[in-house]
């Protein structure tokens, strides 16, 4: 069952079609009157400038001072935390009007929400992570110039209105986030009129791209905390849930985070609206602290996947037979690897010398052409299900001596659950020597198996990332499993990212095995397929 569904039921979208008027009509002129009142919290202390940043190429005549001499025997204090600005709470929408129940009418800024909740929740940041920097906050309108991501990873943009985008800030949002920052999206107090608006800015920003359900084992909810319930009230009533978010990705980065109930009143510290929907308290400023590291994390694989990868179209020899790599394009999110087959064919020709063609060949699973390829990877990290035209191309691909290899990107589950599922699909059973029918499925492939312990460089032990390790520290052995078709493995899987080392992504959540031994099981993996 697809996910990649607007983010609300088909009914409150068309309530709010109904109710907020034409999607693509422009907002009223300034002082909008709402009828949900504003947001109120103490003022935030005195929002820094973020410093500019300063190039290794430049040049300063200013040198350090030498400061005065210590003795051996002097107490040293431990240097001051750093400070980083590290998230723009941006400016947006306009002026508002709300006319209170005793006739007094109050004018506010849309994009100000709660005044303090980011100052709040960066200084919770400060105390939670205590790595020794002192994260600070800044405010900046959207359509301003100068959004570089080197220097702020976050942008925050809360409320609790109907909003829509001026084309200035389409294109700055658009330009940050290809450049490697993240933007978090939060109803304040969990209005659907806010998150109908983002999901339609952002239309305007990747036309292409859909939000997904963020799932419980991603980042989002365990950078710091193990984060599998909170507290939520709706209408007054309390309760938990498991939390709930939504992205839209650049590779497996969360790009675009929204968080549809409101996290605003838990940050402020302010009284609840009966009328709301709040997550509440410690579980809501774990989320945040949650959201926060995990974008820190996440800055380097940003500036990675903003590169420019060149696809090479060269044969390391003129004709004749030649190893080609071929990726399955599909529903899901199929290309999260940018640059990925010159990797790959670049580490199976410098380490076995077969010649290699690295023009990059994507295929569908209903291609007539897909017999041309003997090998065929597939990967993903979303929920997806395949079509009957593509089940029955695989199907016939593979029963005709093709082999499927695919990895679920960054180690997720929503592809492991779907892959899973739709293999079943593809060859539901098998004929046995006795002509009955007997189930068919993925079997755990031992370390001692050909493909690992033989051919180029046998493997028995392999050295995974960080993040998987810390769901399971046992893990010591390539992990996969495999569909046999008369005695041929013909789909072989592994739960854990091999992609993401193997194309050297500085992807700290991934759930996989590291560069250089995702390297060598790619070459076994080849190997072991064109000699059987």
């Amino acid at each position: 069952m697809k996910t990649t569904l607007p983010i609300f039921r088909s009914s409150l979208l068309l309530f709010s079609l109904a109710t907020f008027g034409l999607l693509s009509a422009p907002l009223l002129m300034a002082q909008r009157a709402v009828s949900f009142p504003p947001a109120e919290s103490k003022p935030p202390p005195a929002a820094k400038a973020p410093p500019k940043t300063q190039s290794s190429g430049e040049e300063t005549d200013i040198l350090p001072d030498a400061g005065p001499a210590m003795r051996k025997t002097q107490e040293r204090s431990p240097p001051p935390p750093t400070n980083l600005t590290i998230m723009y709470k941006v400016q947006y929408g306009e002026k508002l009007q709300y006319t209170h129940p005793d006739g007094t009418v109050q004018t506010f800024d849309q994009w100000q929400s709660y005044p303090n909740d980011a100052a709040n929740i960066v200084s919770y940041t400060n105390q939670r992570l205590a790595d020794g920097m002192n994260y600070q906050y800044a405010t900046k309108p959207l359509e301003s110039p100068g959004f570089d991501p080197v220097d702020i990873p976050i942008l925050y943009m809360t409320g609790d209105y109907e909003f829509a985008l001026t084309e200035a800030e389409v294109v700055n949002l658009r330009k940050f986030l290809l450049d490697g920052g993240t933007i978090i999206f939060n109803a304040a107090r969990g209005k659907d009129e806010f998150n109908i608006s983002v999901m339609r800015e952002m239309k305007k920003v990747f036309p292409q791209k859909d939000f997904m359900r963020v799932p419980l084992d991603h980042p989002i909810f365990n950078a710091k905390y193990r984060l599998q319930q909170v507290t939520t009230q709706v209408n007054g009533v309390q309760f938990t849930q498991p939390p709930e978010a939504y992205s839209i990705d650049i590779g497996t980065r969360a790009a675009i985070i929204l968080v549809p109930s409101g996290l605003g009143t838990a940050w402020s510290g302010t009284p609840y609206n009966p009328a709301g929907k709040h997550i509440m308290g410690e579980t809501a400023i774990r989320l945040g602290v949650n959201m926060i590291a995990y974008v820190l994390g996440s800055t380097e694989y940003g500036r990675f996947l903003a590169q420019q990868f060149p696809m090479y179209q060269d044969k390391t020899r003129a004709g004749g037979d030649m190893f080609r790599y071929a990726i399955v394009k599909y529903s899901g999110s199929w290309d999260v690897n940018p640059g990925l087959q010159n990797s790959m064919l670049m580490g199976l020709h410098d380490n076995t010398k077969i010649d290699v063609d690295y023009k990059p060949n994507i295929v569908s699973l209903d291609d007539p052409d897909l017999g041309n390829y003997p090998l065929i990877f597939m990967t993903g990290h979303y929920e997806f299900e395949l079509t009957p035209k593509e089940v029955e191309g695989l199907s016939r691909y593979l029963q005709k001596g093709g082999t499927l290899v695919a990895s679920a990107a960054a180690g997720l589950k929503p592809f492991d659950d779907a892959f899973r599922r739709e293999i079943q699909k593809v060859i539901p059973a098998i004929p046995q020597g006795d002509k009955s029918m007997v189930k068919n499925s993925l079997i755990k492939i031992p370390p001692t198996h050909p493909i690992f312990s033989g051919g180029w460089n046998p493997i028995n032990e392999v050295t995974y990332t960080a993040s998987a390790l810390k769901d399971n520290q046992e893990l010591k052995h390539p992990e996969f499993f495999g569909l046999f078709l008369e005695d041929r493995l013909a789909v072989l899987y592994t739960p854990y990212d091999i992609n993401s080392g193997l194309n050297r992504e500085s992807n700290a959540y991934s759930k996989g095995v590291d560069s250089d031994d995702a390297l060598r099981l790619s070459i076994n993996i080849i190997t072991y397929t064109l000699s059987h």
